[in-house]
């Protein structure tokens, strides 16, 4: 299986190496020619972990980082239904429910180490701490704002643990439970927020950055709408089956409102909505939830396993142990290809990025302002930088101000001032993604140029610049991934 690296790797990995090789966070961005205002990089922490990793351990220091973190987050998932656990269960029958629930996270975890991640692993600490407490062991929970102080610096996500403890304050109130130190908690958890490289302001973007509407970003929008109807399909089955384990749980133990936990139901209910609306949330939910769901999933299993006959009980049995060796089979063919097979290298194709049409603009000498698509700038600027600056990149609110972003959508779909963006800011070269409707308008533009073209993209310029002739790229992927990381930045201090 092919590993692609996600969008913006790029900008983290040139964001951690600043940090590393200067021991200086930037705070001015130097990548873009169109107007930026101060650099709140609310993932420099998570930046220099990616740095370190390729730095060190090349590009299996990437893969092996998530798979750190996955681990981490699924092992914190387990103490926390440890907790709780009220229903015995076999060793394997405890591999296929966290192995199901970490199938269904896939999809939006990706594929190789992003900063979500580190939110991800936070919030499972977050989750089983309050839980912890909810037991008594409330000395436990002055240790989140300590985990915060970190979590602030490593990923703006930290929003998410105030958000939860939050919503334990809400439902312990509900539960008639005394809510006082998880009250404190959240003052002292708040109050951390402050220390960080950029003061106040820091403060003041997350909570912008928050309740920022990005329906222009992906991963921002919804997890239902149309263009997504087909996609996601492991995290809309496991929202159905969870939803369904807990209405028919409710249903069967006949559980009244004085009965219901009410901090489970709220704090399940609010990020059920949350990854319904965003699919960034997605794994926030296939977590938590099923995690605080462990225990009413097998209690129906146990309660449907002793309504049924003795006959019907002995073929459960067989079953069960045909179950059993299946997930040890399993075991065993996953370490032994571990063993026999080389480790899986990440690498682009040209689907994913406009490979060619860089290494064209790098090979010519094509210098200036490079005008190319939102997802593609980080790569961009990794790959071109200093010879080339980009118009934007995928740090979007962290560095540019969105109205850019909806300036650059008008311009690839021929709406309102579509050329503005063009005609304001200086443009020298442009990668344009042949499906957008703006490809073929500028290609039959006579102030612009076609100069190369393959199936994903075209490499434009100024008419009254062309050459008569110009190098080919190699058509090689080897050549390609053998080169992915490579780069020409010069880290440098920012005034």
């Amino acid at each position: 299986m092919q590993l692609v690296p996600d969008n913006d790797l790029w900008a983290r990995l040139i964001a951690g190496g600043n940090i590393v090789e200067t021991l200086h966070i930037l705070k001015q961005d130097f990548l873009s020619y169109t107007p930026t205002h101060n650099w709140y990089d609310h993932e420099w922490g998570a930046s220099i972990f990616l740095y370190l990793a390729l730095k060190h351990f090349s590009q299996l220091g990437l893969i092996l980082l998530k798979g750190l973190l996955c681990c981490l987050t699924v092992f914190i998932c387990i103490q926390t239904v440890k907790i709780n656990k009220k229903v015995y269960l076999s060793p394997y029958d405890k591999i296929l429910y966290f192995a199901l629930m970490f199938f269904a996270a896939t999809d939006s975890i990706g594929l190789i180490t992003r900063c979500l991640l580190f939110t991800s692993l936070f919030f499972a600490l977050f989750l089983y701490i309050l839980e912890l407490s909810r037991k008594g062991k409330t000395k436990y929970l002055y240790f989140l704002p300590l985990i915060m102080l970190f979590w602030c610096n490593i990923h703006g996500g930290c929003i998410a643990g105030l958000g939860l403890i939050g919503l334990y304050i809400a439902g312990e109130f509900l539960n008639k439970k005394p809510v006082k130190q998880y009250i404190l908690v959240l003052i002292a958890s708040l109050l951390v927020l402050f220390i960080n490289p950029y003061g106040i302001e820091y403060v003041k973007f997350l909570f912008y950055a928050a309740l920022l509407n990005r329906e222009l970003i992906s991963e921002w929008n919804g997890s239902f709408i149309n263009v997504y109807s087909l996609q996601y399909l492991k995290y809309k089955f496991y929202l159905i089956f969870l939803l369904s384990v807990q209405l028919i749980y409710l249903s069967k133990q006949r559980i009244t409102y004085e009965k219901l936990d009410k901090t489970k139901f709220i704090i399940i209910f609010f990020l059920c909505l949350l990854s319904i609306f965003k699919v960034r949330h997605q794994a926030f939910f296939i977590f938590t939830a099923g995690t605080l769901l462990y225990n009413e999933f097998y209690t129906l299993l146990e309660l449907y396993k002793s309504n049924l006959s003795e006959k019907s009980l002995y073929k459960l049995f067989k079953l069960n142990k045909l179950k059993e060796v299946l997930v040890y089979i399993i075991l065993l063919s996953v370490s032994i290809s571990i063993l026999v097979f080389k480790p899986k290298k990440i690498s682009i194709t040209e689907s994913e990025y406009p490979r060619f049409a860089i290494e064209f603009i790098r090979i010519n000498n094509l210098n200036g302002n490079l005008f190319i698509n939102f997802n593609w700038g980080s790569y961009a600027a990794y790959k071109l930088y200093p010879n080339n600056l980009v118009v934007m990149d995928g740090r979007y609110e962290e560095v540019y101000n969105p109205k850019l972003l909806e300036d650059m959508r008008d311009f690839h779909m021929l709406k309102n001032d579509w050329y503005k963006i063009i005609r304001d800011y200086k443009t020298d070269v442009m990668i344009l993604e042949k499906k957008y409707p703006v490809y073929e308008k500028i290609k039959s533009d006579s102030n612009w140029a076609l100069i190369f073209e393959n199936n994903l993209s075209g490499v434009f310029i100024p008419s009254n610049k062309v050459k008569k002739q110009y190098l080919q790229p190699v058509f090689n992927d080897e050549y390609y991934n053998k080169t992915l990381f490579d780069t020409q930045i010069k880290y440098k201090k920012s005034s």
